[in-house]
């Protein structure tokens, strides 16, 4: 009977450290507009290790919603209220690339709403 508390022990410390494995280095970026109708995501540009665990932490400083995604990274849409932070975990993938990611909301990308992620050593 004392293997079972044991064993459960032992999988619940293994389970929080694969979580804790799963966030990685956080990268924060700030996305917004401009008084003069630009938008904008800073910094314009991130870089990361192939391979690397990252979480990307979103605040939207902006009046109107924004959304994190890139179709090229494989990062699905997550939307980011105004006012609001969001955190989207990635995992680089293992051999140098470069990858747009961007707000698809309708004339968010063209007023500027796009940053470059880049997997290098």
């Amino acid at each position: 009977m004392r293997f079972i508390p044991l064993a459960l022990a032992i999988a619940l410390a293994a389970s929080a450290l694969a979580c804790q494995g799963e966030a990685g280095r956080e990268i924060a970026i700030t996305a917004g507009e401009r008084p003069d109708g630009s938008m904008y995501y800073e910094p314009a540009q991130v870089q990361v290790r192939p391979g690397e665990k990252v979480t990307f932490v979103i605040t939207n400083r902006g009046s109107q919603d924004h959304e994190f995604e890139s179709d090229e990274a494989g990062i699905e849409e997550v939307v980011v209220p105004a006012g609001r932070t969001r955190r989207v975990h990635w995992q680089a993938p293992s051999r140098p690339q470069t990858f747009p990611a961007y707000c698809d909301l309708p004339g968010h990308r063209e007023a500027g709403m796009e940053l470059t992620i880049v997997v290098q050593e």
